[in-house]
């Protein structure tokens, strides 16, 4: 025994150590275990600390190929749990679907046509027809069948998804581009197949397929439908051709018709519920101005809603004058006017829509056609009562509708813009992205 030295702690030095098994010690200061080879004198310096609370001390040399076993085990844990959790994710909720594991199927619109409304509360909805597309390429069972929508822009929820009721002889109208306008009824009517004419009720929330109605009503068509030409909505009628080749202007609202429009509307007429009414239309030379007219007016009959107006300029194109022609004298049944805001020169002006004492344009200010709109609202006596830029360079004109208490609906065919009652602009409705779920 003279040839071994004392036994040191490697960490602190202490000479007072105690033996625990197979040459391994803990020192009685700092409590850190280490390893004692029986043919050295010295120590073994592979030690491991540990605190007081630790048990049964581990031989690392003796157990090196269970801790290379268990860090592989470890490893593969640590890249498998995220992969689980990917997968757990992926999982569709239960909130949607009561089915365990299956997958709702979403829808979107492929959009033909559409129009912008508001139902008796005044809320803006935009009116659809087109197709449904599913997200499941291998889903056919809404296809070869047109269907019609409402949907609320400031709510963001659809109102109502019906499929077009319609005879199946019309083979191949769900690939028709269809054509739809709000009528002076507040009620959306739309060109189907282009022999076809349905009508959207704002107040029923019903569609009703008018043909029939038509046909009972005009003998010229007692042949059958044709063709409908929607070159005339502004008047808030259909010029239709019948099968026999007659031609007649067909008025939805008061069921009235005529066989040639325009010697019709070159005459003087006097209609039930006459009363004279107020009208918004810029005119169609540039610089443009807005026209505030006053007409004698019956809904549902023969009234031009667009009058061609032309303004006359000096050198400096400083505003001079502006006149109706005599056709449109007549067809707008006017009966006086005020240019409104001749100090201002604007290059581009479109009438979105007025009601409730408020006009709602889209204004350019020089003749830029790539310039975008900005969007106003006037009074009814050019007063501005807010403006506010836009993304879009191309109008329609009463191509929007307008809520006092919920703002301005503008847009056309796939995109809309939601602007509030102070001018700020809410958001973008692109309606084919727009997803719903119908099963």
């Amino acid at each position: 025994m003279s040839n071994l030295k004392t036994i040191q702690c490697p960490s602190c030095g202490a000479k007072k150590v105690k033996y625990l098994d197979d040459n391994m010690f803990e020192c009685e200061t700092c409590h850190t275990s280490f390893y004692v080879e029986t043919h050295q004198t010295s120590v073994n310096h592979k030690h491991t600390y540990t605190n007081a609370s630790t048990k049964t001390p581990l031989d690392f040399k003796s157990k090196r190929p269970l801790l290379i076993v268990v860090g592989i085990i470890f490893l593969g844990l640590s890249l498998l749990v995220p992969f689980l959790f990917l997968i757990n994710k992926s999982k569709p909720s239960e909130n949607f679907n009561d089915s365990e594991n299956t997958a709702v199927k979403k829808y979107t619109f492929n959009v033909n046509s559409s129009a912008a409304f508001t139902d008796q509360s005044k809320s803006l909805k935009v009116f659809m027809m087109g197709s449904i597309k599913s997200s499941d390429y291998d889903n056919k069972k809404y296809n070869n069948k047109t269907y019609w929508a409402v949907y609320d822009a400031v709510k963001g929820t659809f109102d109502q998804i019906e499929p077009l009721e319609i005879s199946n002889t019309a083979e191949g109208y769900h690939s028709h581009n269809n054509e739809s306008f709000k009528f002076d009824d507040g009620n959306i009517y739309t060109i189907v197949a282009e022999t076809m004419i349905f009508r959207y009720d704002a107040t029923t929330k019903s569609m009703q397929n008018l043909n029939s109605e038509i046909i009972a009503n005009v003998k010229e068509l007692q042949s059958g439908i044709a063709n409908i030409d929607d070159a005339t909505h502004a008047y808030s009628a259909f010029k239709i051709k019948s099968n026999s080749g007659k031609e007649v202007m067909y008025y939805p609202i008061s069921k009235i018709y005529n066989t040639n429009n325009f010697d019709y509307t070159t005459k003087k007429h006097s209609y039930p519920n006459d009363q004279p009414a107020t009208f918004f239309f810029q005119t169609y030379n540039q610089p443009s101005y807005l026209v505030r007219y006053t007409g004698m007016y019956s809904m549902g009959y023969p009234f031009c809603f667009d009058p061609h107006i032309e303004s006359v300029f000096d050198e400096n194109e400083n505003f001079k004058s502006a006149s109706f022609s005599n056709y449109w004298l007549t067809a707008s049944r006017f009966i006086d006017m005020k240019v409104l805001n001749t100090d201002n020169k604007v290059y581009d002006m479109t009438v979105l829509d007025f009601r409730d004492w408020i006009v709602a344009l889209g204004i350019k200010t020089n003749n830029v056609s790539s310039e975008k709109f900005k969007i106003q609202w006037q009074d009814y006596d050019g007063k501005l009562l807010w403006s506010s830029p836009s993304e879009v360079s191309h109008l329609y004109d009463l191509s929007g509708v307008i809520s006092k208490n919920n703002g301005l609906l503008f847009g056309n065919r796939n995109d809309y813009f939601l602007y509030n009652s102070e001018g700020k602009s809410v958001k973008k409705i692109e309606l084919e992205e727009l997803s719903f779920d119908l099963d």
